[in-house]
């Protein structure tokens, strides 16, 4: 086995596991894979000695999420007036749609007169298809 391959399976026995014979031989022979093998089972060692310790809650945390339903109604005054102006907001969507649709019918009408066919070439050549 070359090194590359060796260093790629090294996470997956580190902890627990036993590595193959063609990694066991790799690993008598390779001090710089045998090094990274003992870096990778130091750092998981060090991992296992971090202890958990429960923290207090910053002071004035428990006002502040208190208070969050209270600074909602910012959003509630948004929310109110988009549905009390909601036959605006759908007009100005409407003429929007309709605008761009007015946009591309003219790109497309330009289109067919600068590609020098007229409608009545193209219905023909489609008639005749």
């Amino acid at each position: 086995m070359r090194c590359a391959e060796v260093r790629e399976t090294i996470p997956a026995f580190a902890d627990e596991g036993e590595p193959s014979l063609a990694t066991r031989r790799h690993f008598a022979k390779c001090p710089e894979c045998r090094g990274e093998l003992e870096t990778y089972r130091s750092m998981l060692a060090s991992l296992r000695s971090l202890e958990a310790r429960p923290v207090d809650a910053p002071v004035g945390l428990a006002a502040k999420l208190i208070a969050i339903p209270r600074d909602a109604s910012r959003v509630d005054h948004v929310r109110s007036h988009v549905s009390r102006n909601r036959a605006a907001y759908a007009g100005g969507a409407a003429a929007a749609v309709a605008v761009v649709g007015a946009a591309g019918a003219l790109l497309w009408r330009n289109r067919e007169r600068s590609s020098g066919r007229s409608r009545k070439t193209t219905r023909g050549w489609l008639a005749a298809a």
